[in-house]
């Protein structure tokens, strides 16, 4: 074979291992890229709204907070909710929920300190309170939403701005604010004048 022919040959034979091997490349790093593995689930946002709220998206209680989440209204703004509405209250669950997710996105899940431990997002989640615990199912399975709700319903966490008489009325304690402060005497060691936010009082005996 003449040589001009044999180094046009190794040159083609050489062009095509590499074609191969390029696309043998492409084809791997698609299969790590199919393979790698999912991010972790995001917040469950009802789970949130259940413990803030009762699950009430509409709620304006006058302490400060609003909503579902329970989101202020300097919090709300900075986070583009005046987009939707000049409160959160005011706007929809989803618009609500928008604002939470750029709110987990700068912050995680630090405005919702007491609450977000009910989530789904981690499955080694503990009950947030021994209420809450009572009402999860024997199985070993996290609790329902709907028993979440309830859970929620039979305890109040305080906020800034809130005042055991306001917190009766509005939860419907039965013998309002005296009741309250004695379902709650072992946590008011200072007296009824003195709660403070993060404090979680019960509501129901």
């Amino acid at each position: 074979m003449p040589s001009h022919l044999a180094k046009r040959s190794v040159e083609t034979l050489l062009s095509v291992l590499l074609v191969m091997l390029g696309v043998l490349g492409l084809a791997g790093r698609g299969a790590a890229v199919s393979a790698a593995p999912a991010g972790p689930p995001g917040p469950d946002w009802e789970r949130i709204a259940a413990c803030e709220s009762s699950g009430r998206w509409h709620i304006n209680t006058g302490n400060g907070y609003h909503g579902g989440l329970q989101i202020d209204l300097a919090t709300w703004r900075a986070y583009g909710g005046d987009r939707f509405a000049p409160r959160a209250d005011l706007a929809s669950r989803a618009q609500q929920i928008a604002v939470g997710e750029r709110i987990v996105r700068d912050r995680g899940l630090s405005a919702w300190p007491n609450c977000a431990r009910v989530t789904a997002a981690s499955d080694r989640t503990a009950p947030a309170d021994q209420e809450t615990a009572a009402a999860a199912p024997a199985t070993g399975q996290r609790p329902s939403t709907r028993a979440l709700r309830s859970a929620a319903a039979r305890t109040h966490v305080v906020r800034r701005g809130d005042c055991l008489s306001a917190v009766a009325a509005h939860a419907r304690v039965p013998g309002g604010t005296k009741a309250l402060y004695d379902l709650n005497k072992d946590r008011l060691d200072r007296g009824p004048d003195h709660i403070r936010p993060g404090q979680r009082l019960r509501l129901r005996s």
